[in-house]
Formats: C-alpha cells, structure tokens, sequence
C-alpha cells in the first residue's frame, strides 16, 4: 500500500500569522492565528485581534500565501527589586 506523501512541519517565527488545519471556524474553514511559541509539543497560538490562545500540532501549522507579520509582546520576569 502506497505511503501518503507527508506535508513538511512549517517553522514559523513569533509573530507570524499562520494557518491552523486543526481547528475550523463556522464555514469549515481553517482558522488563523498569530504564532506565539510552541511548548512541550504543541504550537500556541492567539486570534490576531487578541484575547485567549490556543493550542494546536505543530503539523497543522501552515504558512499562510503571502506572509503576514504582527508585532508579539512577551510579558517580562519580574525583577527582583520588585518583589517584596
């Protein structure tokens, strides 16, 4: 039995709008989302408007046709002066 032909994992950058093929909206289309990072195996990724992020395969990260950047805030450590 012939071997489906793999779709190679897309690596994107922090920032990058990318395509989830894990997840669909209402019209079962693929949804997209803003690149965070991608923890203990799975990618994290955020509506690009903001709010909760979710998880998805890194499999099912594409990129999108013509590439699409946003600028990503990582929340900083505190400083140790500022913990009392």
């Amino acid at each position: 039995m012939p071997s489906r032909p793999r779709m190679p994992v897309h690596t994107p950058v922090v920032g990058e709008v990318v395509r989830d093929l894990g997840h669909r909206d209402f019209a079962g289309n693929p949804v997209e989302g803003v690149y965070m990072d991608t923890l203990a195996g799975l990618a994290y990724l955020r509506h690009e408007r903001g709010g909760c992020e979710w998880t998805t395969k890194p499999e099912h990260v594409q990129a999108l046709d013509s590439p699409r950047f946003l600028t990503v805030q990582h929340p900083s450590r505190p400083r140790t002066a500022d913990v009392a």
